[in-house]
């Protein structure tokens, strides 16, 4: 059982710990630092996990490989980024997926690119936070509570697989799905280098909701996730990909893109 209590812990943890800082002067507009085109990014995400009914913590880490495209609008540049692979680490002999059906039904997370240059001279880029429900249909995202019920109106099947919110496949010791609901808060803040790469830190943060189970003891022994507040834990690498590349290709290519990051 503790294997089980462990393995649980790695459910969907994309949440992370906000990081700050300030840049002194700003580039012009209309002189993009960041050229636009498509970008990849690796991001290691931690978090930290309450099992139940031990009362303990464990430290979890979840490997994210992300699309992005970077386009002129009328307001500046701006970044569209799609998730291709969210992988998290077995624990024990219990872990969990997160299926294709998963990856694609989470959104497309949109934000302005904000580019600054340090009185060092590095340039300075930044996404600021945006909000993400995966699950339910919320009148304020950012502000409301996620239902906790699966009989919620609120409540969505965005991966359209008949059960409420989005299903975390759980294999091992115990096999089946969870059901939950996940608010993502997501940003980027990082340094840019001269061969266009840029690294730095994830920021945000996020809480889920599990609203039911095809296990009843999936769902008693679903832990509580709580941010890792070092920011050293929530790292990203961007790198420039060519204008043919797909998630596909990207996953294929990952550790000749990235590098030993």
């Amino acid at each position: 059982m503790e294997s089980l209590r462990n393995g649980l812990a790695v459910l969907l943890l994309i949440a992370t710990t906000p990081v700050a800082g300030e840049a002194q002067e700003t580039p012009a507009a209309d002189v993009p630092v960041v050229a636009p085109g498509l970008y990849a990014s690796r991001q290691y995400v931690s978090n930290r996990a309450l099992t139940r009914p031990a009362q303990r913590y464990i430290r979890v880490q979840t490997t994210n490989l992300v699309l992005h495209r970077v386009l002129m609008s009328d307001g500046g540049p701006v970044v569209e980024s799609t998730y291709c692979r969210v992988e998290q680490e077995p624990l024990g002999r219990v872990r969990t997926e997160l299926g294709p059906e998963f990856i694609a039904a989470m959104p497309t997370w949109i934000a302005p690119l904000e580019t600054a240059t340090a009185g060092d001279g590095t340039v300075e880029v930044r996404l600021p936070d945006r909000v993400m429900v995966l699950g339910a249909d919320l009148e304020d995202p950012g502000r409301d509570a996620l239902p906790k019920d699966g009989d919620d109106p609120r409540i969505t099947d965005p991966d359209g697989d008949g059960n409420p919110g989005m299903t975390v496949e759980v294999s091992g010791f115990v096999s089946g799905q969870v059901y939950l609901v996940q608010r993502l808060v997501r940003g980027l803040t990082g340094e840019l280098e001269p061969d266009g790469r840029i690294t730095g830190n994830i920021t945000g943060g996020g809480d889920q909701v599990v609203i039911g189970a095809s296990n009843v003891i999936l769902k008693s022994f679903t832990p509580t996730f709580e941010h890792n507040p070092d920011p050293k834990r929530n790292t990203f690498v961007w790198v420039p990909v060519s204008e043919d590349s797909t998630c596909e290709s990207v996953i294929a290519e990952s550790d000749a893109l990235f590098g030993d990051d």
